[in-house]
């Protein structure tokens, strides 16, 4: 499977056009369309990557990497090994704000994801290079990138999302219902098979180990 015989007209096998059997249908919206659907429900471990942030001196916010969807881990090396993330009523009622609603200027310790952009609890006293690991949004499929780990490992997961968006289009309401209750089915048994790959992990929860 890639994105050219996704694309390809009705005469290609394994084609959208194909499998819905019809050629007037945006097999490249529709893809597009598939995958953001794919996305939003799929966190899985080939979506994990690690990415410079960079916060300037003086900033009290930063921006997320391209392609974020959701973190994992933000840390600055040498200076905190964690930034902890904390939800916005938490964070903002512990914000050490001066009466002129100034924060004090130091490395930050604390993170709060408002409004789209890295919110920290300190005006930062220089600049930095923090760490980020997060879930990011794999690059589109297109004709500069023709397949991707979703279409190696999960082509039945593609396939159905994408019928169900062209029985969208063609109106075929029942067509459509089982695509998309087969679609969710596959993306319950992929999570099932992601933890797999936590077989011999370590957990911290905090606990001290017995002397």
């Amino acid at each position: 499977m890639n994105y050219t015989t996704l694309v390809a007209d009705t005469s290609t096998a394994g084609s959208i056009k194909n499998a819905i059997n019809y050629g007037r249908i945006d097999a490249e919206g529709i893809l597009e369309e598939a995958q953001a659907w794919i996305y939003q429900r799929l966190r899985v471990r080939q979506m994990v990557a690690a990415e410079n942030v960079t916060i300037a001196d003086e900033a009290t916010t930063a921006s997320f990497p391209t392609g974020y969807l959701d973190p994992i881990h933000l840390g600055i090396p040498g200076y905190v090994n964690t930034i902890r993330l904390k939800d916005a009523e938490w964070f903002r009622s512990h914000l050490g704000w001066d009466e002129s609603a100034a924060l004090p200027e130091g490395t930050p310790t604390y993170w709060c994801d408002i409004g789209t952009t890295i919110q920290f609890n300190t005006k930062a006293d220089q600049a930095y290079t923090a760490k980020m690991v997060f879930f990011k949004k794999p690059t589109a499929l297109s004709a500069d990138n023709l397949t991707n780990w979703l279409t190696d490992r999960y082509p039945s997961l593609v396939r159905r999302v994408c019928l169900m968006f062209a029985a969208e289009a063609r109106k075929e309401w029942d067509a459509m219902d089982r695509a998309e209750i087969r679609a969710l089915q596959t993306i319950d048994e992929i999570k099932v098979e992601s933890d797999l790959a936590m077989r011999g992990l370590e957990l911290d929860f905090g606990w001290e180990e017995n002397p």
